[in-house]
């Protein structure tokens, strides 16, 4: 029963923002909403030759050049395009009607080498947020070293090179059987989300670290073909991008103590402040879903010295809206740009006040 209902909410979501968009109703329907601020979220910006640094990554973490400038030069035609920054606040001052931001997160390369120059082409600004240890020392969170192995070996290959290299723990052997039981396509998003939550971080990051060496992995050489340096960086802010923070290392916050969240939260925005002589003001949860940030995450933004902090739950952004709670669209290849405009125009919105939530 919950598959058909989603089914079935999807297919209703697709022709309503169909009929928003081919009809041209949502021009009338942006006209009638209040103001509002749609943020996307993107990781990589894959250019027209292809990229080394970002090969291994999920197909959910990058765009293609050529869509993504498609997708701005169409939107910035009929929204006004801001930061993350000017656009809150803009809803807070009660100007603007229908803003748009574009954000991207972790702080990879291309977003000095391909999205910087994109921006300039289009006349468009944007944010991005930036993890500090791969800034600082050239090291890279486990989820890098995972993806890299995975574009080398099967899940079910993995699980059990994990499994010698934990020792054979309980977690390997559910590890194992997740990756045994599932199909191939599964068995991957089982294993991402069990070491994810429900595997000992300190396990997770010996054993990781083990097979990412025995495959002859070197993390100084995936970090500098991945991430940008702080020359980079400062290239952007020199161009009028938005930085903000994203953590040190990009751990779940919410299983963290406090002083750990604070710790990670607070010491990211120090780095940035100290290598980019600037006070950042907006912070992206790692990961970004309501389980991966408590009430203590929230605090220690804030006391961080943050303004606004934003999710990875899907929706429009209005007057009064929740300074540590902003939401944003995932934004990867083969982006509908239908679902963004039902978004960006309000139409969500508009259903949402007969009862019927659409958003993903």
């Amino acid at each position: 029963m919950k598959v058909l209902k989603h089914k079935l909410k999807n297919l209703v979501r697709e022709v309503y923002a169909r009929l928003l968009f081919h009809t041209g109703l949502h021009a009338l329907v942006d006209r009638l909403m209040p103001r509002r601020l749609t943020i996307l979220c993107g990781h990589c910006v894959e250019p027209r030759r292809g990229f080394e640094g970002s090969a291994h990554l999920p197909a959910d973490m990058k765009i293609g050049e050529d869509e993504l400038e498609a997708l701005l030069a169409w939107l910035k035609r009929r929204y006004r395009m801001c930061t993350i920054g000017e656009g809150v606040t803009a809803l807070v001052e009660e100007r603007g009607r229908s803003l748009v931001a574009l954000s991207v997160d972790d702080g990879y390369r291309d977003n000095h080498d391909v999205l910087l120059p994109l921006l300039a082409r289009q006349g468009v600004p944007a944010t991005v947020f930036l993890e500090s240890r791969p800034l600082d020392e050239r090291r890279v969170n486990w989820t890098h070293k995972l993806f890299w192995i995975l574009a080398r070996r099967s899940a079910a290959e993995f699980a059990l090179a994990y499994g010698r290299a934990a020792g054979a723990s309980p977690a390997a052997r559910t590890l194992e059987q997740a990756a045994r039981d599932a199909t191939p396509e599964r068995a991957t998003y089982e294993v991402k989300r069990l070491l994810k939550y429900e595997v000992d971080p300190a396990e997770r990051d010996a054993a990781i670290d083990r097979v990412f060496a025995e495959l002859g992995g070197d993390e100084r050489a995936l970090c500098d073909a991945l991430y940008m340096t702080w020359d980079q960086v400062r290239a952007l802010r020199d161009a009028g991008v938005e930085l903000g923070g994203h953590t040190v290392g990009h751990p779940v916050l919410s299983g963290l103590s406090p002083e750990e969240q604070e710790r990670e939260i607070a010491a990211g925005r120090a780095s940035m402040v100290r290598e980019l002589a600037i006070e950042p003001a907006t912070f992206a949860y790692p990961f970004g879903r309501r389980w991966d940030f408590d009430a203590s995450s929230r605090a220690a933004v804030e006391r961080a010295g943050f303004r606004t902090a934003v999710t990875m739950h899907a929706g429009t952004n209005h007057t009064g809206a929740d300074a540590t709670g902003y939401h944003r669209l995932a934004l990867s290849g083969g982006a509908r740009l239908h679902l963004l405009v039902a978004e960006a125009c309000g139409g969500f919105a508009l259903a949402r006040r007969f009862g019927v939530n659409l958003s993903e």
